[in-house]
């Protein structure tokens, strides 16, 4: 009898610990804290990639080809004689691009003034969250090529160490190209001189200046580039804003130009700071507002800062943009280096962009 009492006491504590242990390992899984849920994003700041000339921190969903059509016409300052600009010199691009991911789009244009044919590629780092993370970051870059006659392209310069001697015919040409270097050398330090100067001289010909100009020109001359990080925040159902830091390099620029307006040692580059800013109208429109301004540029000269004004109206798969302003590169580091048109004396123009979206 007794025995059999210790038998079941054995079993019953053994039951008992088992019993607990399972318990408090079930306790114990129930108290691990899970990670916390990560916050909603919030909407897009912006209906589309495009602002009026510049970039935006967003892009499509992800397997969406995009489509735009931008168009600039001529500035307004010749009034009725060409419709305010309607007549005018005009600029367009035609471009495409593919959203890879939800995060990465690539894309090509093309573009009437100076032939340009552009690569780019966009990223967003991180997105707005509601209640976390408090704006959208992301990047935009392009190289694009300057497809135009290579005799269009700038100003060449001609070193001091070329073989003039083999490549200008005419003896007085000659002379005064060597007369010019040393004149640049002793008196501005320079070891070359400009094709611009060259072609200035007397004794100055078609022939020869061609023959200096193949010499010395290079196929990397037609290459620019352009990086710009935007950072957007949607501040209510009626307002975006965004920042944007920008850099522009050019391989080729008429450097006696450059010298003018650059500050020194910057004469292929320079750095903008942009704004942007989105007001809702309605579930369908919106007024643009956007202001850049180059850094590494002397004030009052060219490249101008570039403003703009417009109306938007989006649906799912359009977005149209009409408005006013000021620079009509269209690729970024055309109006970046190059704004020639001067908005404080009225140097302004019309233009709209189009996208078409198709998601596959």
């Amino acid at each position: 009898m007794q025995i059999y009492t210790m038998g079941n006491m054995r079993r019953f504590l053994l039951g008992f610990i088992f019993l607990m242990g399972s318990f408090g390992l079930a306790i114990a899984q129930d108290t691990i804290q899970e990670p916390p849920a990560e916050k909603p994003l919030a909407k897009a700041p912006f209906e589309s990639g495009y602002f009026i000339a510049d970039q935006t921190v967003v892009m499509p969903p992800a397997k969406t080809l995009e489509f735009v059509i931008q168009h600039d016409f001529g500035d307004i300052q010749d009034h009725w004689s060409n419709l305010w600009g309607i007549w005018g010199a005009s600029n367009i691009r035609l471009g495409m691009s593919y959203t890879i991911t939800k995060d990465l789009q690539v894309g090509f244009g093309t573009t009437k003034n100076k032939l340009l044919q552009d690569l780019s590629l966009k990223y967003i780092f991180v997105r707005q969250r509601q209640g976390g993370f408090p704006v959208t970051i992301t990047a935009f870059g392009n190289v694009a090529l300057n497809a135009s006659n290579k005799s269009q392209l700038g100003n060449n310069t001609l070193p001091s160490d070329l073989d003039y001697n083999s490549l200008v015919q005419d003896p007085t040409f000659r002379e005064n190209i060597n007369n010019a270097l040393h004149a640049n050398d002793s008196l501005y330090e320079l070891d070359y001189i400009t094709y611009n100067q060259a072609s200035s001289l007397t004794g100055a010909n078609e022939s020869d200046l061609n023959s200096l100009f193949d010499e010395t020109f290079k196929a990397s001359y037609r290459f620019s580039y352009y990086l710009e990080f935007m950072f957007a925040r949607r501040f209510c159902p009626r307002f975006a804003a965004q920042l944007g830091i920008s850099w522009a390099h050019f391989n080729l620029v008429d450097q006696a130009e450059m010298q003018n307006n650059h500050i020194n040692g910057t004469l292929n580059d320079n750095v903008s700071i942009s704004g942007l800013g989105r007001i809702k109208l309605s579930p369908q429109s919106s007024i643009l507002l956007s202001y850049s301004q180059p850094i590494w540029t002397y004030s009052n000269t060219a490249p101008w800062p570039n403003f703009g004004i417009g109306w938007e109206i989006s649906t799912s798969t359009h977005a149209f943009q009409v408005y006013m302003t000021a620079a009509n590169g269209l690729v970024p580091q055309q109006t970046l280096m190059y704004n020639y048109n001067n908005p404080y004396k009225g140097y302004i123009l019309l233009g709209f962009n189009i996208t078409r979206l198709w998601t596959f």
